[in-house]
């Protein structure tokens, strides 16, 4: 059966985007996959429930609200949260009601500039108006042409006010899956043009890092052992948690050698040979060198030594030598944290490439 939580809540997201990017509302599939995985859901199920969501136009890059969900816009039931400004709805219904009145019904239109800037000089703001001018556009209460708006359905007369017919209705209705929704597509629209990674997920993040550093080939052998981290469980596969993390951790670390080096970073003799020679010990141990300029922390650093010393129970020899008794069951709690580590590490190496970042390519 389908999950209708993350049908729901991707669905909330769209109508979110209207209220967070009025002049260009709509989700693209990758963002909305974001938001979904962001939210705690996995890819499959994501990727499942994205085909009951919104639609799509041809030649259109952004995934809008369906229709059969927007219908449900014209009602205005108070909502909890409620993310539109009435005073906005009301002064766009009263001025095209002006117009009306005065000018009669063919001639009840206004330019979307002109109606923007007289709602900001009666002290609206300028995202609620546009946020409201959209809302009404989508929702079929308006017509915009050529950025002229007028009322849809010539012959209704003069139009009752949103804020009246919200007041006739007097249970409000709670929104969950949008009061979820809004702060992710904020953050997903926000790193649109804010210079952020478009992922909020490190591991997720330093994929789109892969081609500025030369390694764009390697993309796909990224995500699919992130795929594969995700998809283990600290339960019933601690050992398969901790190589995995440690995994990215080492390949967060080998990506970024050759950058760092031309920053000034990880000069010793060893990084001119063979990467099949470079070892995840040392590895750690050089980000962390550097002073300031380190890609790691110390806290960092400990941390990645213990992941590292939790991965070498793949090595029969290294446990032969370090736990000549037998080596300790290794808990859930450690193999959660070694995907906090992977976390951690992948993060920092990403703050790092703000700081230093690669030439374009």
């Amino acid at each position: 059966m389908m999950n209708q939580e993350i049908i729901s809540l991707l669905k909330a997201a769209l109508e979110c985007s209207v209220y967070v990017s009025p002049r260009d509302p709509g989700l693209t599939y990758e963002e909305l996959a974001i938001i979904g995985a962001t939210a705690g859901y996995l890819e499959g199920e994501v990727n499942d429930a994205l085909r009951h969501v919104g639609i799509r136009f041809w030649g259109v890059p952004r995934i809008v609200p369906a229709e059969q969900e927007i219908t449900q816009w014209v009602f205005f039931f108070p909502e909890n949260p409620e993310y539109k400004d009435y005073a906005a709805l009301d002064f766009v219904f009263n001025e095209l009601n002006l117009r009306l009145r005065s000018e009669g019904e063919a001639r009840a239109e206004i330019e979307r500039s002109v109606l923007v800037e007289r709602a900001v000089a009666k002290s609206i703001q300028r995202h609620n108006i546009e946020v409201a001018i959209t809302w009404l556009v989508m929702a079929k209460q308006l017509v915009e042409k050529d950025s002229i708006l007028r009322f849809a359905h010539r012959g209704a007369g003069v139009r009752q006010f949103p804020s009246v017919t919200r007041a006739m209705h007097r249970h409000e209705h709670s929104k969950p899956h949008k009061a979820r929704a809004y702060p992710l597509v904020k953050d997903v629209i926000a790193r649109r043009g804010d210079g952020r990674p478009q992922h909020p997920e490190p591991l997720d993040a330093f994929a789109e890092e892969l081609e500025q550093l030369g390694y764009r080939q390697f993309r796909m052998w990224w995500m699919q052992t992130v795929s594969e981290l995700r998809q283990s469980s600290p339960s019933s596969t601690p050992v398969a948690v901790a190589v995995l993390a440690a995994a990215l951790v080492e390949a967060a670390l080998t990506f970024i050698v050759k950058h760092a080096r031309a920053k000034g970073q990880f000069q010793a003799k060893e990084y001119e040979r063979d990467p099949r020679t470079w070892r995840i010990d040392d590895l750690v141990a050089s980000a962390a060198s550097g002073g300031p300029a380190a890609v790691l922390d110390l806290q960092s650093k400990a941390r990645a030594e213990t992941l590292i010393r939790i991965r070498q129970r793949i090595h029969a020899g290294r446990m032969l030598s370090d736990y000549p008794a037998g080596p300790p069951d290794l808990r859930p709690d450690e193999a959660r944290e070694a995907k906090g580590v992977a976390d951690q590490v992948v993060r920092a190496v990403l703050d790092w490439l703000q700081k230093n970042p690669p030439p374009a390519s």
